[in-house]
């Protein structure tokens, strides 16, 4: 093996320490889904899976690894989120969570003949956080029983994706990649006036992907399989009572499809669709030891529906060096009224991005990128019963009655080598 082939095995193991020392806290997009998974992406809206020319294009559809040379690539994002809700009886309430999240990405791809490649990417494609003050919205004294245990106050899901991927060609025009993902749940928050807590834990999925290439045209396809990560932690009450808490998250399954053509030897287009499994995200069962104010089981009632997001991106090569980037998504929510809730308080959302990638030789290469979600404002009013709500759960209820507002700012950078 050639000292290039091993200063690049050692630098990727090194890399990967360090993202995932790194990875902090995320902010919810699509759901609890954060796409953004690399910064190419984040400039063209995450159209990316029939793209067999950028480097950035790996963590959408690793059967790309074929095209390319050994590589290590970071990436990190800045992300401002805005929520606030409006209600009839308390005025306007700002969620109390971090006003800027840090985001880091990590891809390694390692070409080990012109047919066979491997790769580890490190990513954070699921997270949320939000942090509702006393009387937003409005409810009833939490001391009776009158308000379930589980309304939420603060909320927050850390995940980390871990993906190794094997990539190799079937012919000359098609690759093919299998990998691993390993989700680890970093933390997870669910806090309500009667109850509070906190875990971690991770679980394991499997992805494939597909990547056919003739003349201008490609064709990209990937799938991640859902997940069942069991979360062990502590819950506590307002009595100060402590216990054993544990319980089971599902991690959707996603499927990215998409057509790339280069219209010109500048300019190419590609169009993708994503769906998301959100139905596999249910009920949320969180049991605990006993001794505590809050029943055990405590049930979030979701009841959620599988959602697909549109994409549009648009790379334009302005000459050798730099290349220009531009996206458009429209993304529906997979949370209907009968399930709202301001633990995630989701909405259809458009996402407008613009990006750019300059090379600079000798391998180096760097990239920017930045993207605007708006929300669609969601003026919820809910019913006063469900068909599942009990005790301990008043999702869909009238109880989070309200004019929601959301908005998000992405900002990132990327630095890439090639050996």
């Amino acid at each position: 093996m050639s000292s290039t082939h091993n200063f690049a095995l050692r630098t990727l193991a090194v890399a990967c320490g360090l993202a995932l020392a790194g990875l902090s806290q995320q902010a919810a997009a699509s759901g609890f889904a954060v796409p953004e998974i690399s910064i190419t992406g984040l400039g063209t809206s995450n159209a990316l899976v029939a793209n067999p020319d950028e480097l950035g294009a790996v963590p959408y559809n690793p059967a790309a690894m074929t095209n390319h040379p050994t590589s290590i690539s970071f990436g990190a994002m800045a992300v401002a989120p805005s929520l606030e809700v409006t209600t009839a009886t308390t005025g306007t309430h700002e969620s109390q969570g971090s006003d800027i999240i840090g985001i880091p990405q990590f891809q390694g791809t390692y070409r080990y003949n012109d047919k066979v490649a491997f790769g580890l990417g490190v990513s954070a494609p699921f997270g949320l956080e939000s942090i509702w003050d006393a009387d937003a919205p409005t409810y009833t004294n939490p001391v009776f029983a009158g308000l379930g245990p589980f309304h939420p106050t603060e909320s927050k899901i850390e995940t980390v994706d871990i993906n190794p991927t094997l990539a190799f060609k079937l012919d000359e025009n098609t690759s093919m990649a299998v990998g691993l993902d390993y989700y680890w749940i970093k933390t997870i928050v669910f806090n309500a006036p009667l109850v509070q807590i906190k875990g971690d834990g991770g679980g394991w999925g499997m992805n494939v992907g597909l990547l056919y290439e003739q003349d201008r045209w490609s064709f990209g396809f990937n799938y991640h399989s859902s997940s069942e990560v069991t979360v062990k932690g502590s819950a506590n009450d307002i009595a100060t009572n402590s216990a054993r808490a544990w319980g089971d998250l599902t991690i959707p399954w996603r499927l990215q499809t998409g057509v790339r053509y280069e219209a010109t030897d500048k300019l190419a287009l590609e169009f993708d669709i994503t769906r998301t499994g959100w139905d596999s995200f249910n009920v949320l069962q969180i049991n605990h030891s006993g001794g505590l104010v809050a029943p055990s089981p405590i049930e979030s009632n979701n009841h959620w529906e599988d959602a697909n997001a549109y994409r549009i991106g648009a790379t334009y090569d302005l000459n050798a060096k730099t290349q220009l980037r531009f996206g458009y998504t429209y993304d529906e929510t997979g949370q209907p009224d009968l399930a709202f809730s301001p633990r995630v308080p989701d909405s259809d959302r458009h996402l407008f991005s613009i990006g750019v990638g300059h090379d600079y030789g000798n391998g180096w290469s760097v990239e920017g990128g930045y993207m605007y979600v708006k929300f669609e404002d969601r003026n919820f009013r809910g019913a006063a019963t469900t068909p599942w709500i009990g005790a301990s759960d008043f999702n869909g209820s009238n109880r989070f009655d309200g004019d929601y507002e959301s908005s998000v700012h992405l900002v990132g950078i990327g630095l890439s080598k090639t050996f």
